[in-house]
């Protein structure tokens, strides 16, 4: 099948009560995703650029001044072709909508150290560029390890915590926990996987809606009998806590 070498679509979603358009670009040639997502319900908006040729991928948090980078997570992307049959396949069946809670949820854990700003000097090509739209601090995401202790992270005095000033008892022996923190972000695709010939015509088959969503994850330092994260408690010290 023939596409041209920019796709541009805009789809609504249907997420619970928010309804919302998702941008997404592709660039055939090039091998490049672009994705937009307006915020709603505890999602926050992003703007993503993967480049498949590079294996590179950076997302842009406008409301929290972070540009995120990491390599692409080949288990759960997939290229700029694929994306644009899937897409095309549906606007020629007249579907433009996606909803949320159809499909499957991938959900992928991250987590940065907001002590620790990189230089973007080593960006290449569309992904430097598309950072220089933006030019927030830009940290380095790295995936946690699978058996990971990962906690929801709370916050009793409805104030975030200031980094330095947790102090630990003597009595606390410390362990490498993940706190999940509130917001996250999150795009919708749509997917086919694979597609046959049948009376001479390609037809798609195995399509599904994915939906894609990274909260926001935080390396904290913990006392041993930590099973939950309670920033005002004393009891654990986040990575993150700067914003």
């Amino acid at each position: 099948m023939n596409f041209d070498r920019f796709q541009n679509f805009d789809y609504q979603i249907i997420d619970g009560e928010s309804k919302y358009l998702e941008n997404i670009e592709t660039n055939l040639e090039k091998n490049i995703v672009k994705i937009h997502t307006p915020a709603h319900n505890d999602v926050i908006e992003s703007y993503k650029i993967q480049d498949f040729r590079q294996g590179q991928q950076l997302t842009c948090l406008p409301s929290i001044n972070q540009c995120r980078v990491r390599d692409i997570d080949r288990e759960h992307a997939v290229d700029a072709g694929q994306i644009t049959e899937a897409f095309i396949h549906s606007w020629n069946k007249g579907d433009k909508s996606i909803i949320s809670a159809d499909g499957e949820v991938v959900t992928e854990m991250y987590y940065t150290d907001n002590h620790d700003v990189i230089q973007p000097n080593f960006l290449k090509g569309a992904v430097k560029e598309f950072y220089q739209n933006f030019e927030y601090p830009l940290y380095k995401e790295k995936k946690i390890p699978q058996d990971a202790e990962v906690y929801n992270m709370t916050r009793t005095t409805g104030h975030r915590a200031k980094r330095g000033l947790v102090l630990f008892n003597n009595d606390c022996r410390m362990k490498v926990v993940y706190g999940i923190d509130s917001g996250r972000s999150s795009n919708h695709l749509r997917l086919c996987q694979r597609k046959a010939i049948i009376n001479g015509v390609s037809v798609f088959r195995d399509c599904n809606n994915v939906r894609l969503t990274s909260p926001l994850v935080h390396m904290c330092m913990c006392c041993s009998w930590v099973t939950s994260i309670n920033l005002a408690s004393g009891d654990c010290q986040c990575m993150s806590m700067g914003w």
